[in-house]
């Protein structure tokens, strides 16, 4: 995007849809999960419970989303992501909406799970759909402008609650939001999410060819998620960081309200009190703005410099926010001299808000100390933040970053749900919520360590990413250039077919040569397209020549039609097509008969070994392993020919007759593959049979060698060498006869002709 000859960003116009999409889910769902902190009077007073229960909603509220962001994030990297995020942010409308209907405390609860399970969605997600629209250079600019608009979400959701809440009651906030969520769903419908991987530098190439990049997690690969030092170090540094952020953000404003400011009469004292709050805030605005920016800038010089910026961020704002703390001082009235009504009016209330914000500066200079250093504080706190997706999101495959980002956030909502739990009761331990928001400013102190591990191994994370990535963009240039060779295969084989008609139905000889023309004209486009040579001269060649082929047999064809030929005219004109018969015969053959070979030469293999396994126990075990990948190799093959005809809903004849037979090859090459495995195994498990009985493979690679010398069986050497040791005989025997068992079972297997016609 261009704004005069000022480059904001190299993001494409059509992938600024989806990204302001989802910013805009990830903000209003931000604004629901702290609109009721300010409210928590109200629904105190409405509901008659416990001051120790008001925080519960919200506890299960974050608990929940924390599990359910890792079930959402890892199902975002199976399947396609826009209908998770879609299902996930109905989720947490419907826990909206549900939240302004609530006629009891339980039912608020039920609400804010709800909720929970449907923000666990939209934040991985979101982030995984972000960070494939956004190149790598410009990932913490992109992700610090995400973490402003959370913050100001934040102060949106809570100044909602603060300000529209006395008014319209606490329940009016959901209403609103719920109804531009469900615009934000409905528009989400028509949008296209970009294309997982699109944003990997290693991967554009594909992303240009318009290939898909077609690997997706699995559960194998969770652990490996977790044990890459990169993702454990902030995995664990986000349980630490979380906690001073989150006891700011919950208690500020009621620690101002109960300790600082509780003479301000009760009209204008939470609105005060919030704005107060709302300073700390202030500067984690401009933090993510600046810090994002230069974690960019300073990522183009040295990979690690993200991770080291949020190091140093951390470790100062710890003084920063010791000091702002220490300069709050209680507000006395008489000091302030402004002359309050009784009641305020409303139409005054927002002017004597302002005129108790001045004279608080005025009389207390030492708050002007407190606007400064939260300034400082929370910009040096929005360092980690602006750039902790972006160092995720760099040492992460595509199909694993949704999983990742929830793992942090299960990491962080964890710890914040925890928090909020025990507040009552650290803040009974402690003795008040200064002391509380004072002790939790030095977990910062483990968190910056963290960081500074994650240091040392984000770059080496990141090259062993990109070096997975390369490898992966050339197997699936290879993989999509071996599904065009299938596809000229399965021309050559139609064209091949075509023969069998060309004397007796005229109607079916011209559709077989019509789907080969298609087909190889298809293939020679994405030559073309792709810049595939190989593919293109070969595909075209082919081309030309069944074009001529189909030209010269439809004017043999046209001629035939004349009633006024002779019986010698008629003979000599079904020579001509006889000669074209042939010729079709000598041109290329398809793969499926090479297929067919290598399926024999396994077989063969087995024939091999079991002949060896009279004379050369070792040398058999080669001849069954050689056969096991032949089979594995023939099943791939065929496999790959299948996949691509399953995704045609429609087969012709000829068409099903082809795949049948595949199938049919396909099946028995399954059958054949696992008797062979059973049969190693069988093998290897008389050797180790042989082994625990004192019979080294040593050992019986010498006898082997000796009955292959004197070309005697093993079991006559056995029988001389062993005459004076039965145990080890009769051992040796035994095992040679469980081998021939299993042999058997392939005699009784018989081979069927594959032929397609």
């Amino acid at each position: 995007m261009l704004i005069g000859r000022f480059q904001l960003t190299t993001v494409k116009f059509k992938d600024l849809a989806p990204i302001i999409l989802v910013m805009l889910l990830l903000f209003v769902s931000t604004a629901c999960a702290n609109m009721l902190i300010p409210s928590y009077a109200a629904i105190q007073q409405e509901f008659n419970i416990p001051e120790a229960l008001i925080a519960i909603p919200d506890a299960f509220f974050v608990l929940i989303s924390a599990v359910f962001a890792l079930l959402w994030g890892y199902w975002a990297d199976r399947v396609d992501r826009g209908k998770v995020l879609i299902i996930g942010a109905f989720s947490w409308t419907l826990g909206m909406l549900l939240t302004a209907f609530s006629s009891t405390y339980f039912m608020l609860v039920i609400s804010r799970v709800s909720s929970g399970a449907g923000l666990g969605c939209v934040l991985p997600v979101g982030y995984s759909v972000i960070s494939d629209a956004i190149p790598a250079e410009e990932r913490s600019g992109w992700f610090g402008t995400l973490a402003i608009l959370s913050s100001i979400s934040n102060g949106v959701g809570q100044g909602m609650s603060s300000f529209l809440g006395p008014i319209f009651t606490w329940r009016f906030p959901f209403l609103l939001l719920s109804g531009i969520s469900i615009i934000v769903i409905f528009i989400l419908f028509f949008v296209k999410i970009p294309q997982r991987g699109a944003g990997e530098d290693e991967l554009l190439e594909l992303i240009e060819l318009d290939l898909e990049y077609s690997y997706r997690i699995s559960k194998k690969d969770l652990g490996g998620i977790i044990r890459k030092k990169t993702n454990l170090y902030l995995i664990v540094q986000g349980f630490f960081s979380i906690i001073p952020g989150t006891v700011l953000v919950y208690f500020t404003t009621s620690m101002l309200t109960l300790q600082y400011f509780h003479q301000i009469p009760a009209e204008i004292r939470l609105q005060t009190s919030t704005i107060f709050a709302g300073m700390v805030g202030v500067g984690y605005l401009l933090g993510n703005a600046i810090f994002a920016r230069l974690g960019d800038i300073l990522f183009r010089r040295n990979k690690k410099n993200r991770a080291r910026l949020a190091t140093i961020c951390l470790i100062f704002s710890i003084p920063f926010a010791i000091i702002l703390l220490l300069s709050l001082r209680p507000i006395n009235l008489t000091i302030l001299d402004i002359d309050y009504p009784s009641p305020i009016p409303t139409e005054d209330l927002f002017s004597y808000i302002i005129r108790t914000i001045g004279q608080i500066f005025v009389a207390y200079p030492t708050y002007i100390v407190f606007f400064i250093f939260a300034l400082m504080a929370s910009m040096l706190g929005a360092g980690p933040v602006a750039n902790r997706n972006a160092v995720m999101i760099d040492v992460n495959m595509p199909e694993h970053k949704g999983t990742a980002a929830s793992f942090f956030k299960l990491s962080e909502q964890i710890s914040k749900g925890v928090t909020l739990l025990i507040s009552f009761t650290l803040i009974t331990l402690l003795g008040s919520i200064f002391n509380m928001i004072f002790f939790s400013i030095f977990f910062w102190l483990p968190a910056a360590l963290l960081w500074f591990l994650a240091s040392r191994n984000v770059e080496k994370d990141m090259t062993y990413k990109s070096r997975i990535l390369s490898e992966r963009k050339q197997i699936s240039l290879i993989d999509y250039i071996f599904e065009l060779e299938i596809q000229m295969d399965r021309a050559i084989q139609k064209f091949q077919d075509s023969k069998y008609y060309i004397r007796k139905d005229q109607k079916k000889f011209n559709k077989l040569i019509n789907d080969s023309l298609k087909i190889f004209k298809f293939c020679e486009r994405e030559g073309v397209s792709r810049s595939i040579t190989n593919i293109e001269k070969k595909a075209h060649i082919m081309y030309l020549r069944i074009l001529l082929i189909r030209q010269e047999t439809n004017q043999i064809y046209k001629q035939l039609n004349n009633e006024n030929l002779t019986a010698q005219e008629i003979n000599q004109l079904k020579n001509e097509l006889g000669q074209i018969y042939y010729r079709i015969s000598e041109y290329e053959k398809s793969t499926f008969g090479e297929i067919q070979t290598y399926y024999e030469d396994a077989y063969l293999k087995i024939l091999e070994a079991r002949l060896n396994s009279t004379n050369h126990l070792i040398k058999s075990l080669g001849k069954i392993d050689e056969a096991i990948k032949i089979y594995e190799r023939v099943k791939y093959l065929l496999n790959e020919r299948l996949e691509i005809v399953e995704e045609k809903p429609d087969l012709s004849e000829e068409e099903s007759i082809v795949r049948d037979k595949e199938q049919e090859l396909f099946d028995k090459c399954s059958n054949s593959l696992n008797a062979t495995i059973k049969l190693r195994k069988v093998v290897e498990n008389a050797f180790n049979h042989l082994k625990e009985e004192g019979i080294q493979i040593e050992d019986l690679r010498k006898i082997s060698d000796l009955a292959q010398e004197f070309d005697v069986e093993i079991y006559d050497v056995i029988v001389d060498t062993f005459q004076d040791d039965k145990k080890t005989q009769k051992v040796l025997i035994e095992t040679l006869g469980k081998i021939e068992d299993i042999f058997n079972l392939y005699e009784r297997w018989k081979e069927t002709d594959f032929k397609v016609f």
